[in-house]
């Protein structure tokens, strides 16, 4: 009677846990996402889908992209979006003046020679680039020629069962999977299934139970969850 009990408890224990060697993850071409109205979607059209709530209102530039200091952004077809807290390299050939580092400040926006308070909140580096040597040449500059990079994007948080939780710097691309590889890893008591994502947009805050294929943008809480034995 050991044996079929020892059998069973191992296969009641097995099933209380996720482990990738049992149960890979697996995704379609362009990974996992949480669309706008909050289910999972996979393929290229998840990636796109998240970005259709409005980054804009009457009242402003709105979360994820930087009302109140909010660090959070989504990237997209057309590339990574400028948000609050992220710091930008800007360029303007022949113009040193001009060419220097800049902080996204709550509002969304930077502050820069000649055009002053600019809003890039929501905007891709090739759109800012655009916007700003528009201004420029509306009376400063004839043909201005800006490259516009960003240099620091805002962190990601992870917690739960990794071995270092903590505040890391986002990297354009990246998994769940990735983000627990930056944390140094899953600990022995870690849950390797799903995981809890909590983001904030213009809605408010909400958190989702997503496989570790799911893609990670900047603000976002990863929680790693404890297995059951």
């Amino acid at each position: 009677m050991r044996y079929p009990a020892a059998v069973l408890l191992l296969l009641a224990v097995s099933g209380c846990s996720d482990s990738w060697e049992y149960d890979p993850p697996t995704a379609e071409r362009g990974g996992v996402g949480v669309t706008a109205n909050g289910a999972l979607a996979e393929g290229p059209a998840a990636v796109s889908i998240v970005s259709v709530l409005p980054s804009h209102t009457a009242k402003g530039v709105q979360e994820p992209y930087g009302s109140r200091g909010v660090a959070a952004a989504y990237e997209y077809q057309s590339g990574y979006k400028i948000g609050a807290g992220d710091r930008l390299t800007i360029r303007v050939a022949g113009e040193l003046d001009l060419t220097n580092d800049y902080l996204v400040d709550g509002a969304g926006n930077i502050s820069m020679p000649y055009i002053r308070t600019t809003q890039v909140a929501g905007l891709t580096s090739a759109e800012s680039e655009q916007m700003i040597a528009a201004k420029l040449r509306g009376g400063y500059l004839r043909n201005p020629n800006v490259s516009v990079q960003v240099t620091t994007p805002r962190p990601f948080f992870i917690l739960g069962e990794v071995n270092t939780a903590g505040s890391f710097a986002y990297q354009p691309g990246m998994s769940v999977q990735n983000a627990v590889a930056i944390a140094g890893g899953y600990t022995a008591r870690a849950d390797e299934g799903a995981v809890l994502i909590t983001r904030k947009n213009v809605k408010g805050t909400a958190t989702y139970k997503v496989p570790v294929t799911t893609q990670v943008y900047p603000g976002d809480i990863v929680y790693i969850r404890e297995r059951w034995f």
